[in-house]
């Protein structure tokens, strides 16, 4: 009887530190992809802020190009009108629901200049993200797959 419970005890430890070093962590670099194409179309910074929420800033916009540099967000509203791209905040306001779920946040789509309420989950491997953005009820979103950069944590 006492194997069994240190084998049950010894199961319980793996299957949380799997958890924890499957990449529990947001914070790193993250590839965005194209929805049409299903190209890599930019590279995003997610920080960890004092605050314990999260924020995303674009860093780097693929293709490389030198005219990249002076792509402006266009169809942003306010203080982010024709803002660069290179720079700008994406996502701000996230908080950790638990293991594997940030919710509460903001995402701001810089094709339409949109903003949309945020959530976004780390699934398993720890090197993938579902971003979903929405206007009114999580269930009625846009959700896109962005993949974890090695070198970017």
């Amino acid at each position: 009887m006492k194997t069994i419970k240190t084998h049950l005890v010894n199961i319980l430890f793996l299957m949380l530190f799997s958890t924890w070093a499957n990449g529990g962590e947001l914070a790193g670099l993250w590839q965005e992809y194209n929805d049409d194409t299903g190209n890599p179309e930019a590279l995003i910074r997610i920080e960890k802020l004092s605050d314990d929420s999260y924020q995303g800033k674009i860093e780097k916009i693929l293709p490389e190009a030198t005219t990249n540099a002076a792509m402006l967000c266009k169809n942003c509203q306010g203080d982010l009108h024709n803002r660069p791209l290179l720079g700008l905040r994406i996502l701000s306001g996230l908080h950790r629901k638990d293991t594997t779920r940030f919710e509460g946040g903001q995402i701001i789509d810089p094709d339409d200049g949109k903003i949309y309420r945020c959530n976004i989950r780390l699934l398993e491997d720890g090197k993938t993200i579902e971003v979903t953005g929405y206007l009114s009820f999580n269930w009625i979103g846009h959700s896109e797959i962005w993949r974890r950069i090695a070198s970017g944590k």
